[in-house]
C-alpha cells in the first residue's frame, strides 16, 4: 500500500495526477506490470493498493552481479512488454531503475512504482537525489518533460547494469552523474565484460543515446532489437526453472549449471580460452565449404585454402558476420559455375536471411553440414549445434538436413558420406556439380575478357553456357533426380539429423529439471558435465540406431558398414561433447576482464 504524504497532498496538482495514474493502471492489466488492486482515500490522503512482490532486479544484480546473456535479454523483453502497454495507455514511467523491477514467484519480470507517489522534494534530500541521479535521462536533467523516450533510457541504463553489474556512470557526487548522463558516452558493455555480444553494444548505445529521437522508437522496437541477438530465442522460448522464489531461465539446454568463475577453478579455466576456441571453431566450420565447392570447382586446393584465408582472417578478428557475408559470395560465385539458376537462388537466400537478421553462428553451422558429410564429421556438426543452440539449434539442423539432400542429389552419385542418404536409384551423368562443368564455364568467362578473335566467337562458348534452355534442362535434371530418388531416404535423413539434435535438448533439459528439484539447482560442474555427456553420447547412438537399422536408411544405396557409422557416431560425440563444455558452458557472467569471445552474430553484423 502507498500513501501520498502530507506535503504532496496538499498540491492539488500533483493529488490529482496521483489519483488519475493510479486509476489508470489499476485498468492496465498486463503480466509486466505490478497489478493495482484498489485505489482510495483515507483521512483526506490518496492511496494506492498493489501486488506484493518483495524481491527486486536490483537485489538479484548486487547477490549475483553480471547476469546471464539470456537472463539479460529475457527481462529486459518482458520490461518492454510492460512498457509498451503502459505506453499506449499514455503512462510514463519516469524512474526506471533496478530497484522497480520485481520478480514473481514464477521469476517473471513486473514493473512496478510507475512514479506516481514521487513529488518534486524528493530532490532536495541528498540520498533520494543520488539514487535519481544513476538512472536519469539527459532530457530530465535539462529540466525538460518526460516522454517514452525517458522510459527507453532508462530501460537501457537497467540492461547495461544487468550485462555489467553496474551502472554506465557511477560517481559519489550526483552532480557529476547529471553531467554524465548529459554529455559522457558509456563505455560500450562488451568492453567491460568482452565475452558478450558486440550487438548488445549497438542495442545498449542506441536506447542510451543523449537525444531522445535518436533512441528507439517505442518499447516494441527495442524488444525486437534484443530478439534478433543470438541466444534470445532459445531464452524466450525454453521453461523457467523455479530456484528459491527466484525464476531463472535455463536458456541453452543446459544454462544456469555451470559455477561461476570464482567457484571452480575448472570453469575459470575454461572460460580463459572459451573465446579463442569459440572464434576458431566457427571459423574453421565456416571455411570448410568454401574450400570444398572451390576445390570441387577446379581451383587447386592450396590457392582455395588461400582465398578462404581472407573471410577467416575476418572473422578471427571478431567480425564473424562479415566474414560469414564474404565466403556466402564466394561460394555463390562458384556455384554460379555449376548451375547459375541454384546460384542466383543461394544469393537470393543470403539476402533474405540478412534481412531476416539469422544468427551467423547457426548458419554457418547449416552451411557446413553437407561439406562435412563426406569427412564423416556430420555427427559432430549435428550434435555441437544443438547442444550450442538449443531449440533453435534444432531448426538449423533440419536446415543443414535439406541442404545436405540437395547436395547429395546434385551429386548425382552415391558416394555422399556415412551420415546422409538420397536414395538415388541410378547415377545419371553428367553431374551438375561436375568439375570438368565448372572448368568449362571458366574458361568461357576467361575467354571473353582474354581478347583476340571476334567477340562473338569469344561468347558463343558462353552463350551456350548461359543459354536458357542449357539452364532450364539442368533445373530440369534436378527434379528428375529428385522424382527417381527414393523419398523415404530423403526424409528419414532429415528426420534422423534432427531427432538426434532434439535428444540433445531434451535429455539435458529434463535432467537439468531432476537435478533441480532434488537438489536445490546446485551448481555442479560434473553434474553439468555428465548431463551433457548423457544428452550428446545418447544422440550419437540414436543417430547410428537410424542409419543402420532403419530400413529406408540401412538399405539405401549411400548406406556403408555399421563399424564406420559408429565409429563416425562416437568421434561426433566426443568432439561435440567437447566443444559445448568449453564454448557453450563456461560463458562467464562474474567476471569484467574476460578474453574476448565471438559469441553469436548475425548475418551482416558487427560481430
Amino acid at each position: 500500500m502507498k500513501i501520498l504524504d502530507e506535503d504532496a497532498a496538499r498540491d492539488q496538482n500533483i493529488r490529482k495526477r496521483f489519483v488519475k495514474e493510479a486509476r489508470a493502471l489499476a485498468q492496465l492489466a498486463h503480466p509486466n506490470i505490478c497489478a493495482v488492486f484498489d485505489v482510495g482515500e483515507v483521512d483526506g490522503l490518496p492511496f494506492i493498493v498493489m501486488e506484493k512482490l518483495e524481491f527486486s532486479l536490483k537485489a538479484l544484480i548486487e547477490r549475483e552481479g553480471a547476469l546471464e546473456i539470456g537472463d539479460s535479454i529475457r527481462i529486459s523483453t518482458e520490461v518492454a512488454s510492460g512498457l509498451a502497454a503502459a505506453h499506449a495507455r499514455g503512462i510514463v514511467h519516469c524512474d526506471m531503475k533496478p530497484a522497480n523491477v520485481l520478480f514473481d514467484k514464477e521469476g517473471r519480470a513486473k514493473i512496478a512504482d510507475f512514479g506516481i507517489a514521487r513529488t518534486p522534494q524528493d530532490a532536495q534530500d541528498t540520498p533520494q537525489l543520488f539514487a535519481t541521479a544513476l538512472y536519469v535521462a539527459p532530457e530530465r536533467v535539462e529540466g525538460k518533460q518526460p516522454t517514452p523516450a525517458t522510459d527507453l533510457y532508462g530501460l537501457g541504463l537497467i540492461l547495461y547494469e544487468m550485462l555489467v553489474g553496474k551502472p554506465p556512470f557511477t560517481s559519489t557526487n550526483p552532480t557529476v552523474l547529471l553531467r554524465d548522463h548529459v554529455v559522457r558516452p558509456p563505455i560500450p558493455p562488451s568492453h567491460l565484460r568482452p565475452s558478450l555480444p558486440r550487438e548488445l553494444d549497438e542495442v545498449v548505445t542506441k536506447a542510451l543515446a543523449k537525444a531522445p529521437d535518436l533512441r528507439y522508437r517505442n518499447a516494441a522496437d527495442f524488444a525486437r532489437a534484443l530478439s534478433r541477438i543470438e541466444g534470445a530465442e532459445d531464452a524466450l522460448m525454453t521453461v523457467r526453472v523455479h530456484d528459491s522464489g527466484n525464476g531463472t531461465m535455463m536458456a541453452t539446454p543446459l544454462a544456469g549449471m555451470v559455477p561461476s568463475r570464482s567457484d571452480s577453478p575448472v570453469v575459470a579455466l575454461l572460460s580463459k580460452h572459451a573465446g579463442p576456441i569459440r572464434r576458431l571453431f566457427y571459423t574453421l566450420f565456416l571455411l570448410l565449404p568454401v574450400v570444398a565447392l572451390l576445390n570441387t570447382a577446379g581451383v587447386p586446393l592450396s590457392y582455395a585454402v588461400l582465398i578462404a584465408g581472407i573471410p577467416g582472417i575476418v572473422a578471427l578478428a571478431g567480425y564473424l558476420s562479415l566474414g560469414l557475408a564474404i565466403c556466402w559470395l564466394i561460394e555463390g560465385i562458384a556455384l554460379f559455375l555449376f548451375v547459375p539458376v541454384l546460384s542466383l537462388l543461394f544469393l537470393l537466400t543470403g539476402l533474405w536471411l540478412a534481412v531476416r537478421e539469422y544468427s551467423a553462428e547457426q548458419a554457418i553451422l547449416a552451411l557446413a553440414m553437407p561439406a562435412s558429410v563426406p569427412l564423416g564429421l556430420a555427427p559432430a556438426v549435428v550434435l555441437a549445434t544443438t547442444s550450442l543452440h538449443g531449440i533453435a539449434g534444432v531448426l538449423t539442423v533440419a536446415w543443414g538436413a535439406v541442404m545436405a539432400v540437395v547436395v547429395a542429389l546434385a551429386q548425382g552419385t552415391p558416394t555422399s558420406g556415412p551420415f546422409v542418404a538420397s536414395g538415388l536409384l541410378f547415377k545419371s551423368p553428367p553431374d551438375l556439380l561436375s568439375t570438368d562443368r565448372a572448368v568449362a564455364a571458366r574458361d568461357a568467362i576467361v575467354d571473353v575478357f582474354r581478347g583476340g578473335g571476334a567477340l562473338d566467337v569469344r561468347l558463343a562458348p558462353l552463350g551456350g553456357y548461359f543459354d536458357p534452355k542449357s539452364m532450364g534442362d539442368q533445373i530440369t535434371q534436378l527434379a528428375s533426380r529428385t522424382a527417381g530418388a527414393d523419398l523415404q531416404a530423403m526424409m528419414g535423413t532429415i528426420a534422423a539429423w534432427v531427432l538426434a539434435g532434439a535428444m540433445v535438448w531434451v535429455i539435458t533439459r529434463l535432467f537439468r529439471q531432476v537435478m533441480d528439484s532434488a537438489f536445490g539447482a546446485k551448481r555442479w560442474f560434473a553434474v553439468y558435465l555428465l548431463a551433457t555427456a548423457l544428452g550428446t553420447f545418447i544422440a550419437a547412438s540414436l543417430l547410428f540406431a537410424f542409419f543402420s537399422t532403419w530400413r529406408p536408411l540401412a538399405t539405401s544405396s549411400e548406406a556403408v558398414t555399421d563399424s564406420v557409422l559408429f565409429i563416425s557416431a562416437m568421434v561426433g560425440a566426443i568432439f561435440s561433447l567437447t566443444v559445448s563444455v568449453i564454448i557453450g558452458a563456461t560463458k562467464p557472467t562474474d567476471s569484467l576482464s574476460e578474453d574476448l569471445t565471438g559469441t553469436a552474430q548475425h548475418v551482416f553484423g558487427r560481430a
